[in-house]
């Protein structure tokens, strides 16, 4: 759908795909947190490497009567520690949030995705990933509006 960094493997990362995740359903979702260490986020002034954290994810799904179906995926980072090329120590704040649904009469899909969030250190936001994102009728509109690309 986009070009992206660690970024989109963490927002699309469901408990199939991610080695031994701590599931538990729950009320109709499923809660997954998984780690992220290790992986990096490229932006235009630096490169982030995340030292510990984690992601944690709450996953809903549901089916109309009529047959269309729904989902929501939320990801917030969880004491996620960053660390830029001079050693810097950064947090990771904010959430990302994917939402569609299919029509099981027409076949139409839309998702939109929003991801909000924050590199921060100890003189405050220091990079933002701002990204919304709708995908319908095969067409995906983009808008980046944060210093960090998605």
């Amino acid at each position: 759908m986009r070009t992206c960094s660690w970024i989109c493997g963490v927002l699309l990362a469901t408990a199939a795909s991610v080695a031994q995740p701590a599931t538990v359903q729950a009320a109709g979702a499923i809660h997954v947190e998984f780690s992220i260490a290790g992986d990096t986020l490229a932006c235009p002034d630096a490169t982030y490497t995340v030292q510990s954290g984690s992601i944690r994810e709450v996953v809903r799904e549901g089916e109309s009567r009529s047959g269309n179906t729904m989902f929501t995926v939320t990801d917030v980072p969880v004491h996620v520690v960053l660390t830029d090329a001079d050693g810097a120590t950064y947090s990771l704040r904010g959430a990302t949030w994917i939402g569609g649904a299919t029509n099981d009469q027409t076949g139409a899909e839309v998702i939109t995705a929003t991801h909000m969030l924050a590199i921060v250190g100890r003189g405050g936001v220091a990079d933002t990933l701002r990204l919304v994102e709708i995908f319908g009728d095969g067409v995906l509109i983009s808008h980046e509006f944060g210093t960090c690309e998605g």
